[in-house]
């Protein structure tokens, strides 16, 4: 069930990195902005999903929220708890409530361990969570709660599919009882058959456990299945965020247009678009462009564009960063495009 109450809160969140030039005439550091100013709330019950091209700083946004880097500047809070201001000890007691699905569900598990051995490793760090007379059946509960059979305990990794794997994953995850969970795309490794599966399951433990997911991805059909509010990152900045219904029907950034129209499953409002196919390439996060960050690649690019960056332009719950988000219909501009430039 979804609450109102923010469970963790992420203000003005950045993450750099220093890059240090070799050779004879390096001068000084350069620095990579992964992550820019990034601010979101997420409650019990609720998914936001964050999408955007690969590089665009995803992954570091959820290393960031983790502490497995740190942050650059910003604010993280976990239930009033400002995370950021924990000492190493104290951060890894709180991280059993916020947990993490990796991508790839076969470098995740370590092959010398029977399934058995993983999810009970949690346990060794948290032994108050399970006393040791209980861990036995804990392990058999968890199996079922993920859709395996208690039976394959004392199996290896390598003895399941990819699909068994991320379960197992899924059952280590929630061998700590948290409440926050970090679906690093979770799903982007499986075959397609197997991704809805998985996804229904995440579904179905959030039902029962009341958790929170930030689910990363770059299938926004996936996206559009699970979450109840979408993040669009590009260039390591929150370009448009809203209710996913008014993100897949009524977007107002140009990116999210570009994004939408390559999905390949029917959205009300681009159900008779052509997919368009942005020119250039993503800029260099190292040397990034003046004004807004996707100016090089926008149809709709203005002189003001080239030379300020774009505000947060607001609309009830919804954020677009863009000029003239709200005020150009993007949606008919680029099925122009897309029509002229297939002629």
């Amino acid at each position: 069930m979804q609450s109102d109450d923010p469970i963790l809160e992420v203000r003005a969140l950045s993450k750099s990195y220093g890059l240090t030039k070799s050779g004879p005439f390096r001068r000084g550091e350069r620095r990579l902005q992964a992550v820019k100013d990034v601010s979101f709330s997420l409650a019990a019950g609720q998914t936001i999903g964050l999408v955007g091209e690969s590089g665009c700083g995803k992954s570091s946004l959820a290393r960031s929220i983790l502490r497995l880097d740190e942050p650059t500047s910003g604010e993280i809070q976990y239930k009033g708890t400002d995370i950021l201001a924990l000492k190493s000890n104290e951060m890894r007691k709180l991280r059993r409530h916020i947990q993490v699905i990796f991508q790839d569900p076969y470098s995740s598990l370590d092959p010398r361990f029977t399934v058995r051995r993983i999810l009970q490793e949690p346990w060794r760090v948290f032994p108050e969570i399970v006393p040791p007379a209980g861990r036995e059946a804990r392990v058999a509960e968890l199996l079922r709660l993920v859709g395996l059979n208690p039976s394959d305990a004392d199996r290896y990794p390598h003895q399941f599919s990819g699909g068994q794997r991320q379960r197992i994953g899924i059952a280590r995850a929630l061998a700590l009882e948290p409440e926050v969970i970090i679906c690093d795309e979770p799903v982007s490794a499986l075959d397609v058959s197997v991704q809805a599966q998985v996804v229904n399951l995440l579904m179905d433990l959030q039902q029962e456990f009341g958790l929170a997911y930030l689910f990363i991805a770059h299938d926004l059909s996936v996206v559009h299945h699970i979450s109840d509010r979408v993040m669009v990152m590009y260039l390591g900045e929150v370009v448009e965020e809203g209710a996913t219904d008014q993100i897949f029907n009524a977007p107002r950034h140009p990116y999210t247009v570009a994004l939408l129209s390559a999905v390949p499953v029917p959205v009300p409002r681009l159900r008779d678009r052509e997919v368009i196919v942005l020119e250039g390439e993503v800029p260099n996060p190292i040397a990034p462009p003046s004004g807004c960050p996707f100016h090089p690649r926008c149809p709709q690019v203005q002189d003001l564009c080239k030379t300020t960056p774009p505000p947060q332009v607001r609309d009830g719950t919804s954020m677009a960063r863009c000029h003239f988000a709200g005020k150009l219909d993007f949606v008919a501009h680029l099925k122009h495009l897309a029509t002229a430039q297939t002629r």
